[in-house]
Order: C-alpha cells, then sequence, then structure tokens
C-alpha cells in the first residue's frame, strides 16, 4: 500500500510529463514528497509542478549538461576512429521527454560493435580515460565481459561489449541494430541510438535487470512510459517489437509495466500486447518500486551509515562480483592501495576487511542482535515472496 506521500509524487509526476493539473491535499507535507522523489531521483522531473523548491533539482540539469558534454567529445572520438557505436539508457531514454533536461543522468553508457570492444578500451586509455571496474579476476578481459567502466573529469563511461544480463539474450539483435543506427538531437548535441524497437528493448531489458535485483526505480518506468508515448503508428511498430518480446521472453513484463503506466502515472496510450494482466500484480509491482527506490535508495533513508554501508555492498557485489567489488572498496578507500595499484590481491583483502567490519558494527549496535537475526529472518522471506511475483510478472532472472 503506498502512502499519501506517494501518492502526490506519483500525481506530480503525470502531470510533468503529460501537463495534468494535479490534484494535491491541503495537509501534505512536502518534505516527506521531497524524500520520496530523492529516493526516487525524479527532484528534476517534479520541480516545475511542485510548491516547494530544492537544490537537488538544479544539480539534475547541471549533471545533464555535463553528460550531454563529456558524451559528445566521447563520440567524436568514437567517429574519428570509424569504430561503430550508439548511446543506451541516458539520452536515448531522455530523447522521449517533453523536456529531457529534466530526466536525471547518471553516467554514460555505449554499446560497440562486437568486435570493435579492445579497440575502443585502446581508444579511452589514449584520451585520458582511466579504468575503474568491470574486469574479471587478474584484470582478464574475456568474451563474457559485459561492460567495463572508466572515469573522466568526474564523469562514469560504461564501454559495453554486450547488453544481454542472465536470462535476457539480446547481443545478436543490439549488434545487427547498431548498422541501423538512428541520429539523435538534444540540446544542439548529435548522437547515436539504436533503431526505435531496439531501443525499447533495451530499456525493458534495463527494468528486467533492476527488478530481479531489487533496485528498480520510478526512473526506469518512466523511460518506458515516454517510450510507449513516443510510439505513433503503434500498429506498425507492434509488428515489429512484439516478436522481439517474444524471442527475448520480455512479453509479458512489457505488458505489466505498460499497465502499471497506464493505471498510476498517466500513461494514455493503450498498448495490446495480447497478454491478460492481473490487477492485483500490477499493485504488487508499484509497491515494490515505492518501496525500494531508484537503485535501492529509498530503503537507505531509515538506516545508519553502517547499515547503508551493507545494502550498498550487496549491491556492488553483485554488479560487480566478490573480488571486483571489494578489490574497488580497497583502492577507492585507501590511498596506499591506490598507489600500489598492480596489486589487486592487497585491495581485495583491505576492502573486504573494511566492509566487515562495518558490517559487526551494524549487527552490534546497541547490542541488538536478537533484532538484527529477526531482520534477517524477515528480509529472506520478504525475498522469497518477492521471487515468487517475479514469476508470474514475467521477469527473466536467468534461473529458468
Amino acid at each position: 500500500m503506498i502512502t499519501k506521500s506517494q501518492s502526490v509524487l506519483l500525481e506530480a509526476i503525470k502531470s510533468s510529463l503529460f501537463d495534468f493539473v494535479p490534484n494535491y491535499p491541503s495537509d501534505i507535507c512536502w518534505n516527506e514528497v521531497l524524500i520520496e522523489a530523492k529516493a526516487q531521483t525524479l527532484m528534476g522531473l517534479i520541480s516545475p509542478v511542485v510548491p516547494v523548491k530544492d537544490e537537488t533539482s538544479e544539480h539534475c540539469k547541471a549533471m545533464y549538461m555535463r553528460i550531454m558534454y563529456e558524451q559528445d567529445r566521447l563520440l567524436k572520438c568514437f567517429e574519428d576512429a570509424q569504430i561503430p557505436c550508439v548511446v543506451l539508457k541516458g539520452s536515448a531514454a531522455a530523447v522521449y521527454y517533453p523536456r529531457p533536461f529534466l530526466r536525471t543522468m547518471g553516467d554514460i553508457d555505449i554499446l560497440v560493435a562486437r568486435g570493435r570492444f579492445l579497440e575502443s578500451l585502446d581508444l579511452l586509455e589514449a584520451n585520458g580515460y582511466v579504468y575503474d571496474h568491470g574486469k574479471g579476476d587478474e584484470d582478464i578481459i574475456s568474451e563474457n565481459t559485459r561492460e567495463l567502466a572508466y572515469l573522466k573529469n568526474g564523469i562514469c563511461v560504461e564501454i559495453h561489449q554486450k547488453f544481454s544480463s542472465p536470462g535476457v539474450d539480446v547481443d545478436e539483435i543490439l549488434d545487427a541494430a547498431i548498422e541501423k543506427r538512428e541520429l539523435c538531437k538534444l540540446n544542439g548535441y548529435s548522437f547515436p541510438i539504436l533503431p526505435c524497437s531496439e531501443n525499447g528493448l533495451v530499456l525493458l531489458g534495463h527494468i528486467n535487470q533492476h527488478l530481479k535485483n531489487n533496485v528498480l526505480g520510478l526512473r526506469q518506468i518512466i523511460d518506458w512510459e515516454m517510450y510507449i508515448h513516443s510510439i505513433e503508428d503503434k500498429n506498425s511498430w507492434r509488428m515489429q517489437f512484439v516478436p522481439l518480446l517474444e524471442q527475448t521472453g520480455l512479453l509479458s513484463l512489457a505488458a505489466y509495466v505498460t499497465k502499471m503506466c497506464n493505471r498510476y502515472l498517466g500513461l494514455a496510450n493503450e498498448v495490446d500486447f495480447g497478454i491478460e494482466v492481473d490487477d492485483t500484480l500490477v499493485d504488487e509491482l508499484l509497491d515494490v518500486v515505492m518501496t525500494d527506490g531508484n537503485f535501492g535508495r529509498r530503503v537507505y533513508t531509515d538506516k545508519n551509515a553502517d547499515e547503508q554501508g551493507m545494502i550498498s555492498a550487496s549491491y556492488g557485489i553483485r554488479r560487480n562480483g566478490f573480488f571486483g567489488y571489494f578489490t574497488h572498496v580497497g583502492l577507492v578507500t585507501s590511498s596506499f592501495c591506490r598507489k600500489h595499484s598492480s596489486l589487486k590481491v592487497l585491495a581485495f583483502f583491505y576492502g573486504l576487511f573494511r566492509q566487515l567490519g562495518r558490517g559487526f558494527r551494524a549487527s552490534f549496535r546497541n547490542k541488538n542482535v536478537v533484532k538484527n537475526m529477526s531482520d534477517g529472518k524477515n528480509l529472506y522471506e520478504q525475498h522469497s515472496k518477492r521471487q515468487e511475483l517475479y514469476l508470474k510478472l514475467g521477469v527473466r532472472t536467468g534461473r529458468d
């Protein structure tokens, strides 16, 4: 069951995206609404339609312009080297928004043509980008490496060799689509994106990936909503897109996410995916999204610093692997490890013991061990229920 503050946030989203006249209750606590918006990384989006201001919204706009500028410089490097590539998510999702600069940006995701991955890494390093994370044990880059992250001017760039994740195999589809890439323009910047159907497949695959990792927020949902809203020739689009959904096993998830957008986020486009949708499951999906927040941010709000660290560690391990995550922690938090960065094992053990220390502090804070054990049991039961929900929604987990 969503709260009053969450309902107001949904109302503000509809107003900002579709020019609805918002129906705000008179007794709403706007500070609580801002907490919800920040947890969902939507302050920039709702800022024009709420009666309170927060510096976060200005930061979102500034970050948008920084991302677009750095992305333009990066793409010029790829163009000069004649390496075919496309932008994923980010600005490739913002193109569907009525005011793209209100879409919160995080990093830059680039998918390169198959066989040009190693060449693209050399290109990055030659242009001042510094490797951050993503390599396997012993710094091995293989054909199974999904993406590597690099940093420059405070912006993270993820170069993808693949986009598939366990349960969702789309790499051959996307690689073929790179040759048919389209040029988009935003705020004076041009950049290549995948054709319409394949770009939608990426946005839905992104939802699937975040959902199975319990870190799905409204931002990813709204990307999908605006994509569906942008479709003009639905018959032609459906003839091309639905076969891709059937091929990748994402048809049921597409139907449920779209229905949730129809019911709660102001989406007017009714799309028939040929799937009978259970309204109860739609409500349960919304509850999951509102409970977690973007990248699980909302679960941080009532946690102390050590507990927040453990939640962050859980996500980091899922994303970068056990060795990769703790090595990254060691390199980030220890100047000695950074100075001797070739000794990856040293950084790994430093990061491991540092996070274990935080974990013990979180567990034994106020000597409330019994409560922490009970919380752990409740989290396990919640996880089991979610897995049942994901199965019904058609989430591809890679376990089937």
